[in-house]
């Protein structure tokens, strides 16, 4: 369904009877309120009511009485709420953006503290919410209007992330179990790498003391899934034909693996002191195996109609790549509050360490122009196919296909936290309040990376050499498309190299293997010392909070300078001072309706990688190579924030609401990437920073530089609309059914000496709409979820920019209680095969990927007690 149709829809299915509910009689609103409140019904009730009393904007998310959030992971969870999306990563929901904003400028926290990430990508900055399972979770909360005693980080805003305590709920003793199973809609074939069912368990226990002085839990949640993901890949089109340089299609193999754990203990030996410890890790194990075959086109193309013609002959390359990843999150955090009189002091200390093992065998094999001629044509939807002439060789003859080289990569990061706070607050009287506290973190992130290459020895390799490298050829369905490919085996090809009597086959390149295990390698220390004070006042139905937070970074940066065969350390870093001002008020007209506006300032440092001085090369064996280029250089982002909101809240189960925001960003930090295409100037390039000789510059058609810099202003403005409702006023059985809808229409740009950009990572519309029913025993939702495109690579050349494609993507849910306690459910996850999609040039016909994962299926069951 069209996504504008979808709003218009929704408006209007959602506001008659969010006005009719108003509207009604006394009697229709003491029915309203009467509906009895279980299951998912529990989970929205509770958010609103989170939304409604909070002092900031905020969005929530709570849980179900046995412990349950809508989705797998919290990621696919927050897609739903209003100013807030996913994006999505081998059909999984991985980051979240707040408002159009990139994931890594917004702070994620663990109960209030800064989580941290294992991770590489967005500078080492964005946490994958997909490694967190919300089956041991009490909540989670998305704050768009910070106060002074929150992180100054979160330009887009900050994602808190509750873990459950043993004072959450009022019972002594209490615990839940859910287990599920399901399949996958696309089975891996036979001669596919692996792939198992997916299936999952989550359980939770929780007791507390007689006299409600002691309380303790334990929680667990696991979930192992292996699914495929078919795609297409075209790069590289040239604007003087409208033609992709090469055609590329995969056959993954995915699997991961998660286990989250939660423990805590708490001690209230009196009504005014508590004292905790608690615990949070989380495990994630995936593996990706891409089968891959691409299909060279830019020998001797010729068109004969706009959309056909022929080709020379032409490049064939198959590569298989097996990249294993660990990360693991733990969180160890004690403290405790202590009230005197109308003074309380709250203290904690915590401990977090993130790592990341992430090794990768990658074979490749590759011809020389050997195949052709053929004909291709241009499909609608972008995709070129290529049918080989009679003549032309077999291009699915792996003896065809010599070695290009073998790689085997290994990375592993680690990243120590250590946090200590203090927070006083003194309740003046009971509409005044003052507050004040600080606090230190020191972070301590260190990369290395290693690489052992061999390039082709004195005996000839190709990938028919030995039976064991293949199992064989087929046809690649992707969407309404098919492609040829071969399947590899790397374990085969791996035991052939492991055999010392195949030495001769392979020859090492010490040269390349010294810059991979330098080049890339980093330790960035950095440490925050914040102080704020803030205060509160509420004047009949107006409330005021303000106050200013003040923050110290300090930053030691260390890298490697390649000269030859010596490597020189080189240290940098640097320090700044941010003053974070807030300023929020919130005006309740009465206990439905509340207008609130908020006047606050953030920022967004730079990633960990972007600021180290260091030059990595990628090189993925195309006629295309990439320098990414650290600058330690880099100040960060300052965001004026200005939010204005209206709520209103008809009844438990109902809301309307309508915001919107301005932000004024500066110093933005923008990437850029300059493209060579002389082969002359590609070596002096390589030359300057170490890298000569690690790529074959005459294989080469582009080499990209890329770096981050500090590139002028952006500005950023939206309007969020979220309707939800139960339509009770219907007659029987349709009383029990519900909507809700969320709407984020954004508009922003960057500011450049060289004229103004879109913002990275900002789509233009993000929807969000549920159709759901509860009656009885039942309980079931189909829901919505859309992000527009939006701009991911910037380049100095307009044919080269990148655009994440549009996406939309329908689940649904159905549980039925055998009992109070126990519920059994079905739930389909991406039920309209929606693939993801890349292209480049701003033109949606030049698509760089198009990717499938299929439909899920999970069978599952919930016990409480």
């Amino acid at each position: 369904m069209n996504p504008q149709k979808i709003f218009y829809f929704s408006s209007l299915l959602i506001c008659a009877p969010l006005a009719m509910a108003q509207s009604g009689s006394d009697a229709d609103s003491t029915q309203m309120e009467e509906i009895t409140v279980v299951g998912t019904s529990l989970s929205r009730a509770l958010a609103l009511e989170e939304k409604q009393a909070d002092s900031r904007l905020i969005e929530a998310l709570g849980t179900d009485e046995l412990g349950q959030f809508p989705d797998r992971n919290v990621g696919e969870s927050l897609n739903r709420l209003p100013g807030v999306s996913m994006l999505v990563e081998k059909g999984e929901g991985r980051f979240v953006q707040i408002r159009g904003i990139n994931p890594a400028l917004n702070n994620v926290t663990i109960n209030g503290a800064s989580l941290g990430s294992p991770e590489q990508e967005g500078g080492g900055r964005s946490a994958p919410m997909d490694v967190i399972s919300g089956g041991i979770l009490g909540g989670v909360q998305v704050v768009k209007t910070p106060t002074p005693d929150m992180d100054a980080q979160g330009i887009g805003g900050t994602v808190n992330v509750q873990t459950s305590m043993p004072f959450d709920r009022a019972e002594n003793f209490y615990g839940h179990v859910t287990m599920r199973a399901g399949f996958e809609s696309v089975e891996p074939e036979d001669e596919a790498y692996a792939g198992t069912d997916p299936k999952g368990l989550d359980a939770l226990i929780s007791g507390k003391t007689e006299d409600g002085r002691f309380g303790w839990l334990v929680g667990g949640s696991w979930s192992d899934r292996e699914y495929v993901a078919t795609g297409i890949y075209q790069d590289d089109w040239n604007p003087d034909n409208g033609l992709p340089v090469n055609i590329k299609n995969n056959y993954y193999l995915i699997g991961r693996e998660r286990t989250n754990l939660n423990a805590a203990l708490e001690f209230r030996p009196d009504e005014a002191s508590s004292y905790y410890v608690r615990a949070f890790s989380a495990a994630w194990d995936e593996y990706q195996h891409r089968n891959r075959y691409e299909q060279g086109f830019e020998e001797d193309i010729l068109a004969l109609t706009a959309n056909s013609g022929t080709s020379g002959e032409n490049v064939i390359a198959s590569n298989v790549r097996l990249e294993e990843a660990h990360k693991d999150l733990f969180s160890l955090a004690l403290g405790g509050e202590n009230i005197f009189d109308r003074y309380s002091l709250s203290y904690m200390l915590q401990r977090n360490e993130n790592d990341l093992s992430e090794p990768n065998d990658y074979w490749e094999f590759r011809s020389g122009d050997d195949f052709g001629p053929n004909s291709w044509v241009l499909g609608g939807d972008g995709v070129v196919s290529i049918t080989p002439d009679v003549s032309s060789a077999d291009r699915q003859d792996a003896s065809l296909i010599p070695l290009r080289r073998v790689r085997f990569f290994e990375r592993d990061m680690k990243e120590e936290t250590t946090i200590a706070q203090m927070d006083l607050r003194w309740d003046r009287d009971a509409t005044t309040f003052f507050k004040a506290g600080l606090k230190y973190s020191n972070t301590d992130r260190e990369l290395d990376e290693s690489q052992d290459r061999y390039n082709p020895g004195v005996l000839d390799l190709t990938l028919g050499t030995d039976p064991e490298f293949t199992n064989g050829v087929f046809t690649n369905h992707i969407g309404s498309n098919s492609a040829p490919n071969i399947w590899m085996d790397i374990e085969g090809m791996n035991a052939f190299f492991n055999n010392p009597a195949n030495a001769d086959y392979f020859e090492s390149d010490p040269d390349d293997d010294f810059v991979s295990d330098n080049s890339a390698d980093y330790r960035v220390t950095e440490s925050i010392t914040a102080a704020y004070i803030m205060g509160g006042k509420t004047m009949d139905k107006l409330e005021i909070l303000g106050g200013l937070r003040v923050e110290q970074t300090d930053i030691d940066s260390r890298g490697n300078l390649l000269d030859d065969s010596s490597v020189t350390s080189v240290k940098d870093g640097g320090s700044y001072t941010t003053l974070i001002p807030s300023l929020i008020a919130n005006y309740r007209m009465d206990n439905n309706l509340v207008l609130r506006a908020g006047i606050t300032r953030a920022i967004g440092r730079p990633g960990f990688g972007d600021i180290a001085p260091r030059s990595t090369l990628s090189d993925d064996g195309g006629p295309t190579a990439s320098i990414n280029i650290g600058n330690p250089d880099l100040n960060p982002r300052i965001s004026w924030n200005y939010d204005l909101s209206l709520e209103w809240y008809p009844n438990r189960l109902s809301i309307l609401s309508a915001s919107i925001f301005y932000k004024d960003i500066t110093d933005e930090l923008v990437g850029t990437t300059d493209s060579i295409t002389d082969q002359s100037q590609m070596d002096a390039e390589l030359a300057s920073r170490g890298l000569s000789g690690v790529v074959d510059t005459s294989s080469l058609t582009r080499l990209d530089l890329s770096t981050t810099v500090n590139g002028g202003s952006a500005s950023l403005q939206g309007l969020e609309l979220l309707a939800q409702t139960q339509f009770a006023y219907l007659p029987a059985p349709f009383d029990a059914l519900g909507a809700s809808f969320s709407a984020t229409f954004l508009d922003g740009e960057t500011k450049l000496p060289s004229g103004t950009i879109p913002l990275v990572g900002q789509p233009e519309r993000t929807l969000a709409y549920s159709l759901f029913y509860q009656k009885g025993p039942v309980d079931a939702s189909i829901s919505y979820a859309y992000n527009d495109s939006f701009l991911t690579d910037q380049n100095s050349d307009p044919d080269l920019v990148l655009d994440q494609g549009e996406f939309g993507r329908w689940d649904a849910k159905v549980s039925y209680s055998l009992r109070d306690n126990i519920k059994i459910f079905i739930e389909g996850v991406n039920l309209n095969n929606e693939p993801t999609s890349e292209f480049q040039g701003g033109r949606d016909t030049w698509n760089t990927e198009y990717e499938y994962v299929g439909r899920t299926y999970y069978l599952g069951a919930s016990i409480g007690f």
